[in-house]
């Protein structure tokens, strides 16, 4: 059954209402999104697709925490994320949201494992950081890749490797922008399979932005934007 335009559920994660988020580019305004609504609720797979310039990017931003409406509001568990300072959103980045990439932006001088430790690099837990990274490239079936480097790995595996470092903070979201764009159909579709083991593992909410209808139809949800505006599709 689809859902109405702007669904939301009752046990949102992160939601937003009435979103509009404008850029100024010299003495033009351009209304990147116009008034939507959208929640993302724990454990569900959510896909966003449309063309380019629907407004995908900008909705993948003020998921992450990366930018904030230009009216209307965003709350996750309950807090407007507009009130949030600088510091208090990077925090608030690393405590609940997870990343992956297209491109896997991993450090080429770093092993898998060290890889998957960036995030945590900082905090002072050092034994249980590693128990944790080694822990997750297990569960992503590179337990017998932990000390090898990226030029030493195959795309596949790259993109594993960025899956696992996504959950090294526990998220209660992760956000993948095109995770299987650089993939070939076969290994893209091992990746999507490995969000729905990790899902239900993890209990981790996986928005995927991407303009392929195929990696689409691996979710729960799909979100279509165009133009800036929205519709629910089942």
């Amino acid at each position: 059954m689809a859902h109405p335009v702007g669904y939301v559920p009752e046990d949102a994660v992160i939601e937003g209402h009435d979103v509009v988020k404008e850029y100024r580019t010299g003495d033009q305004v351009v209304r990147a999104l116009k008034g939507i609504d959208f929640g993302i609720a724990s454990g569900e797979s959510v896909a966003v697709v449309g063309p380019s310039g629907s407004g995908k990017s900008t909705l993948l931003n003020l998921l992450g925490l990366l930018d904030v409406p230009t009216s209307g509001s965003v709350t996750l568990y309950g807090e407007e994320t507009a009130e949030f300072s600088e510091a208090e959103r990077t925090q608030k980045r690393k405590e609940v949201i997870g990343f992956v990439f297209q491109s896997f932006f991993l450090i080429p001088t770093l092993t898998a494992r060290e890889n998957v430790e960036m995030p945590r690099l900082l905090d002072r837990t050092p034994k249980r950081t590693r128990e944790r990274a080694t822990e997750l490239l297990e569960r992503v079936g590179l337990g017998d890749r932990l000390d090898h480097y990226p030029d030493e790995l195959s795309g596949g595996q790259k993109q594993r490797v960025a899956v696992a470092r996504s959950l090294i903070n526990d998220p209660a979201l992760v956000l993948a922008d095109e995770p299987t764009g650089n993939l070939d159909r076969k290994t893209g579709d091992q990746i999507l399979d490995l969000f729905d083991e990790l899902r239900e593992m993890e209990d981790v909410a996986v928005v995927t932005v991407t303009h392929d209808d195929y990696v689409a139809d691996a979710a729960d949800r799909v979100v279509r934007l165009i133009d800036g505006t929205l519709r629910e599709e089942s």
